[in-house]
Order: structure tokens, then C-alpha cells, then sequence
């Protein structure tokens, strides 16, 4: 993969939106981890919306809690929680403030220079635990907040370069069990970093 001029930073506006507004337009687009004088860029391929409390299957379904408070705050901020005691899930806050909606970023292909520094090379992150893994993220970074370039942060930046590529799909959400009939996760259809999909669920193209 050649490296990709990104265009500016997302700003909060763009994550102020609907949670599948959100989910479907970060599918194709650059997410960039910088600490310090390192800077880990990869592609979004796949992402899941999450509701509040019209949605089961959120962490705000039944309102704050010390682990979803930050869910409740501003667009634009991280949610890092841990799952099963081992893989941590890397959120972005959408919505107006309180609506408590959110997108999981399940899948990317992270850019890798090579030794030496000639050339890069690509690293499929299917998976939300390992999407965080290979980027570093932990449940240090939870409440990070990705519309300001301070410190350590990520920045997001939207661009169709991709997508002409390949199609957006959309399915059922997969590995819960509320809600499962929603269609609201969205995936570059065909890339090899996104998530096996069971053999029973449909996929439709945008």
C-alpha cells in the first residue's frame, strides 16, 4: 500500500451526527495514532453503530454508568473498554451531547514501514482486539480526545479514495446477543482485514 496524502483532520462536527452516519462514512477512511514522534496510520474497514437508550445492545442502554459515562459527553472522544478480561475495544462518541451513541472500530489494515525505512508494507487488524493491539491503544487512551492534536492522540481523516475500490457493505451487527436484527455495521465488502461473517448472515451493498 503506497502511503496516502490525508486531507485535515475530522473536526467534532463530523462526529456530532447519527451513530450509522458516522459508521459508514469512517469505512474507507485513515485513522492516525501519533505519540510523540511516531505517528501509526491505518485504514478503517469495518465498523459497527451503536444507539443509546434505544439500543439494547449499548453499554448506555440503561443510562451512565461509571464504565459508559464518557459516552455520554461530547462527540469526538474515545470509549476504550475492556471485553472477556483480555481484548480492549476502541469507541469514538457520536451524536449531540447525552444521546450516548458510539461506533466500534472492529476492523483496519494498519501501514507497517519496512526495516530499514524503504517502502511499507500492510498488517491486517481484523477484529476489535486486534485492531488495539496493533495500534497500542489501551484503557489508558479512554477518553482521549480525537478533535484536538495534543500529547498523544488520534486524529481521523474521511477520504472516497478507497471506496472506489471497493463497495460498502452493510449486515447485521455480529458477536452480541440484543438487538442482532439491526443492520448497522458497514465494511469495505472483499478487504481481508474485515471479519468473517457466519454463514447465515446477509450482507447488502451502499
Amino acid at each position: 500500500m503506497n502511503v496516502v496524502k490525508l486531507p485535515a483532520p475530522l473536526d467534532r462536527r463530523f462526529f456530532e451526527r447519527a451513530p450509522d452516519a458516522v459508521a459508514y462514512d469512517l469505512v474507507g477512511s485513515w485513522l492516525v495514532l501519533h505519540d510523540d514522534d511516531v505517528e501509526r496510520r491505518a485504514l478503517i474497514v469495518e465498523t459497527e453503530a451503536y444507539g443509546g437508550s434505544d439500543d439494547p445492545a449499548s453499554h448506555a442502554f440503561r443510562g451512565p454508568t461509571k464504565r459508559s459515562a464518557i459516552m455520554f459527553g461530547p462527540a469526538g472522544f474515545l470509549y476504550v473498554y475492556l471485553i472477556y478480561g483480555v481484548h480492549w475495544c476502541m469507541n469514538v462518541v457520536t451524536g449531540p451531547e447525552g444521546t450516548a451513541t458510539a461506533v466500534l472500530l472492529r476492523g483496519a489494515e494498519l501501514l507497517v514501514p519496512k526495516p530499514g525505512g524503504v517502502g511499507d508494507e500492510s498488517v491486517a487488524l481484523r477484529g476489535p482486539g486486534n485492531l488495539t493491539r496493533g495500534l497500542g491503544i489501551t484503557g489508558a487512551d479512554n477518553g482521549l480526545d480525537c478533535c484536538r492534536a495534543e500529547g498523544r492522540h488520534l486524529t481521523f481523516h474521511r477520504t472516497r479514495r478507497h471506496k472506489s475500490d471497493l463497495p460498502t457493505g452493510q449486515s447485521k451487527r455480529i458477536g452480541i446477543t440484543r438487538e442482532i436484527d439491526r443492520p448497522s455495521r458497514y465494511f469495505l465488502d472483499g478487504h481481508g482485514a474485515v471479519s468473517k461473517l457466519p454463514t447465515n448472515l446477509s450482507t447488502t451493498n451502499g
